[in-house]
């Protein structure tokens, strides 16, 4: 992992964080952008699925399943996952009957969860992308 600093902005991963609760998506966030990503938060899947529609580039996705609006997180991991079929998507939930439908689509991470260990595991699975 290159430390952040060392590589120029358009050059880091760009990780689009989806996330209603603050607290959270804000932990999350704040130990991503220490590891040396960009961070682009969203506190639902509506949002999220604007961002994505504008264009701009994302290299992971992160996204919880319960939130308020139109989509939920598994909504928006299918959309993108046809969008983009190589795309990191990570699919986060504190209910683990959730685990095979987010599997789907990506990967599935229990919460609660360590910040840290979502930061190590985009690494670890985006590997010489960084």
């Amino acid at each position: 992992m290159v430390p952040q600093g060392q590589q120029q902005e358009s050059e880091r991963v760009r990780v689009l964080l989806v996330e209603d609760e603050w607290f959270i998506r804000f932990d999350v966030a704040e130990e991503l952008r220490g590891a040396g990503f960009e961070v682009v938060e969203a506190s639902t899947a509506d949002d999220a699925m604007d961002y994505i529609s504008t264009g701009e580039r994302i290299d992971a996705l992160i996204t919880d399943v319960r939130m308020p609006g139109t989509l939920d997180g598994l909504d928006l991991a299918g959309k993108v996952r046809v969008m983009q079929p190589m795309l990191l998507i990570l699919v986060a939930s504190g209910s683990t009957e959730l685990e095979s439908a987010a599997s789907r689509v990506g990967g599935f991470i229990s919460k609660p969860y360590d910040p840290k260990q979502i930061a190590m595991l985009i690494a670890e699975m985006l590997g010489p992308a960084l």
